[in-house]
């Protein structure tokens, strides 16, 4: 689950985060291979054996008649998870409870006030949202490095409902979200609504389950990478209860659902970069992902990926909406504890997620934004610049490429869903390009699919980001755009309240597709 605890903003609506809602276009349309994009992967794989080396570390199977304070503490807050999340999570026992040997976390629908800031300090700002729910943590109380971690559950459904099994750093060694990593062990959002996955028909349920790594840099700079699959035949885990595990060992984490191995995330996809002396350095190969951490339990109710997939909004009528948990175990590696290696059970079927590599780490000096010409792409990226791309279910892909007569241009592909390509700057000063600075660049449309946009940003860091629908005309051929600088800013964010501070940009310009798009851009540069 994005991180709900620090100062994420960003998951689906923002520069690194592209789920794109409410964009309406007069664009042209092409094939239907073409804007489907990748279906999910349907898990057909036969279950493996857990390793008889592990030992057990602790579980607790909720009996008894009280959640057990040995193992779980309440985060208790209206802050909506920095994902504009419509839940204030609470300690009652209408939203958290155990019977009949389960834990049962409710979302209920009914208004709560309570302090709007993630560690639920009373005093400040306070908040009212039209949902309670609970949100469950071992923090402090069973941190573990390495090792294997399961759970069984059975998830809620609806429009609006985001489950979410968990965990996050408990010392954010290197920093703050996400430079001190993420492990998402489950995560699923509106199931049995309408699915909205490439190629679904209609009345096809939504179905699929998503595992995900958090890492790279503090937000707004953090990387992603995952997958998401659906059970065999068809099965909604909504309807009854399955076993959700990772085993985690130094520099690799495996994904398993009913002991089907189904990912795999290795060191030399995942990276953390942090400050050290006042300067950005790289972390060991293996971080973030080599210090303690500990485990969530919640439901998430709407907000900035729940709210904007399938049937779009929360749906009230459907609450109050359960996770029921029957259990959860954590084993230590008896073969080699301190890395965890020993221990594992793959399968040669499950998918190698590919990750991402750590970006260059940029001079902080906005110096090459002076004026008054800023070539951004001429044949070749500016040497201050650096390439970035949101692309949490891999649909995005971008390349330099030799164009007869015009040297080298950006080809790039994007197909349906959240992604785009930005340009990572330093920290950077545009002020004095408000008063004349013109943005132009030269783009040829190849294909695009029906009500796509092409969207341009600027970002100082979610919220806080101004974007433009780019003027296309309706034709595959060359064509030079151009854009008034004060008018990208002065735009403001479209998805929610938001403006880019044009005194501390720190992603030059973002290309955002809102759906399935193929285009190649030149000669991008501003102008006075």
């Amino acid at each position: 689950m994005l991180n709900k605890t620090l100062i994420s903003q960003l998951v689906f609506s923002s520069l690194s985060g592209g789920m794109l809602v409410g964009c309406a276009s007069t664009a042209d349309t092409t094939d239907a291979s073409f804007i489907t994009g990748k279906k999910p992967v349907e898990l057909q794989q036969t279950p493996i054996t857990p390793s008889d080396k592990w030992k057990l570390s602790w579980q607790d199977d909720f009996e008894g008649d009280r959640i057990n304070p040995r193992y779980w503490s309440f985060e208790q807050n209206c802050w909506g998870g920095g994902n504009n999340e419509q839940q204030c999570y609470t300690d009652s026992d209408k939203n958290a409870f155990v019977k009949d040997g389960l834990l049962h976390i409710v979302a209920r629908k009914e208004s709560f006030t309570g302090p709007d800031n993630p560690e639920g300090v009373e005093g400040g700002a306070s908040k009212t949202l039209p949902y309670t729910s609970a949100r469950l943590r071992t923090k402090g109380k069973r941190d573990q490095k390495y090792g294997r971690f399961e759970v069984r559950a059975k998830l809620p459904s609806g429009q609006g409902t985001w489950p979410a099994i968990w965990m996050l750093p408990t010392d954010s060694k290197y920093g703050t979200w996400a430079a001190s990593g993420e492990i998402d062990i489950l995560e699923a959002v509106n199931l049995k609504t309408q699915s909205d996955a490439p190629g679904a028909k209609p009345g096809e349920e939504e179905n699929r389950i998503h595992a995900t790594l958090h890492y790279g840099k503090a937000w707004p700079d953090n990387a992603s990478s995952g997958l998401g699959v659906t059970l065999p035949n068809g099965i909604n885990p909504a309807d009854d209860f399955h076993t959700y595990a990772i085993e985690w060992e130094e520099g690799e984490i495996r994904w398993y659902v009913d002991n089907i191995h189904y990912a795999t995330q290795t060191h030399e996809g995942w990276y953390s970069q942090f400050e050290q002396e006042g300067q950005l350095v790289n972390a060991d190969s293996l971080a973030p992902f080599n210090e303690k951490f500990h485990l969530l339990l919640n439901v998430a109710v709407g907000g900035s990926w729940a709210a904007n997939a399938n049937e779009k909004g929360v749906n009230a009528d459907i609450f109050p909406q359960t996770m029921l948990v029957d259990y959860v175990k954590a084993y230590r590696c008896s073969v080699d504890r301190w890395k965890g290696k020993g221990c594992s059970a793959k399968s040669e079927d499950a998918t190698l997620v590919k990750g991402n590599q750590p970006p260059a780490i940029l001079v902080q000096d906005d110096s090459y934004a002076d004026g008054p010409e800023l070539n951004v792409f001429m044949d070749s990226l500016n040497e201050s610049l650096a390439y970035g791309s949101y692309d949490p279910t891999d649909i995005v892909e971008y390349q330099e490429v030799e164009e007869p007569g015009r040297g080298k241009v950006l080809s790039i592909s994007k197909q349906n869903g959240g992604g785009n390509i930005y340009f990572r700057s330093p920290t950077t000063d545009i002020s004095h390009w408000l008063d004349s600075g013109q943005l132009s660049f030269d783009i040829k449309v190849d294909q695009i699919a029906e009500d796509v946009e092409l969207v341009i940003k600027m970002d100082s860091g979610w919220p806080a980001t101004s974007d433009m629908t780019v003027p296309l005309n309706n034709t595959s051929e060359w064509q030079t755009v151009s854009l008034s600088v004060a008018d990208i800013i002065v735009g403001g964010n479209r998805y929610v309240s938001g403006s880019a501070d044009p005194s501390n940009i720190n992603n030059l310009l973002v290309f955002e597709p809102t759906g399935a798009m193929e285009f190649s851009l030149d000669n991008i540069r501003m102008s006075k």
